[in-house]
Parts: C-alpha cells; structure tokens; sequence
C-alpha cells in the first residue's frame, strides 16, 4: 500500500468513495476544490493498492486561540467498502497522525455520524474517544 497526496487525476475515484458515505460529489467539483487547495491548513491524502485509490483522508489545521498548540481535524476518512477490515484506514490514520505531530498538533478529532457505529468502533481501537456533542448549522450557498 500507498499513501500520496492527492492528485487531480484522482477526482473520479475519489467521488466513487465519498458517494459510499453519501456524499455525492461530481469529480468536477473535486478537481475545483483540489486546485484550490493553497493555504496550507488542510491536506488531502489517498492509499493506493496496485493501480487504484482505495481509501482516502482529508486533514485540516485549526489554530484555536483558547488553548495553547493546533489541533488536527479529519473531515472525512473513506476506505473501499471492498477492502475495508484490511488495514486501510489504520493506515490512513497512522500517516495523519504523524503528519499532525509534524505540525505540532496537540490533538487530532473528528465526527462521525451517530449511525455509524462500526466506524466508531473502529476509532476507538485506533485510540479515539467520545469527548463533545457537535452541533451544526447549514448556511445556504
């Protein structure tokens, strides 16, 4: 296995993922927010097995001014429903997590949706836990 930043070339393979979340996302629309990525506070990573993407995590940074160091964030992390339980996204989160510390992150969090309760199970073994309730507001466009 792997584990490269993203690239243009990946948008298709990189929607086939997220839409198994249900996220439906046109690779044209990744191609857009992948070119975009210029500020240096959010990283997009993707493992490859042979030819093809697999699983993918997308980082960002936040510096909070309440607390002392930047916290890392994962707002998506998606592995292959048919190579899922091999190792992928341990894999995945391994690399964030020394990525964060090479960043000086003091933390790293993420949400997962209530309904999901193998991928929390999942976070929990690799060294998560539940520590906030998460509220949210949708801004229309």
């Amino acid at each position: 296995m792997n584990i490269r930043t993203a690239q243009v070339k990946d948008a298709e393979d990189l929607a086939k993922l997220f839409e198994q979340l249900g996220y439906a996302c046109l690779p044209s629309e990744l191609i857009e927010r992948l070119e975009s990525r210029v500020d240096g506070h959010n990283e997009i990573f993707v493992a490859e097995v042979g030819e093809g993407v697999v699983g993918v995590i997308v980082f960002n940074t936040l510096l909070p001014i309440h607390e002392p160091g930047k916290w890392g964030v994962v707002s998506a992390l998606v592995v292959n429903e048919s190579v899922r339980g091999q190792g992928v996204g341990a894999a995945l989160l391994a690399h964030i997590e020394l990525h964060a510390r090479r960043l000086g992150c003091t933390q790293m969090e993420l949400s997962s949706n209530e309904s999901r309760k193998e991928a929390h199970a999942f976070y929990e073994k690799n060294g998560f836990s539940e520590k906030r309730k998460r509220f949210v507001r949708l801004l229309s466009a």
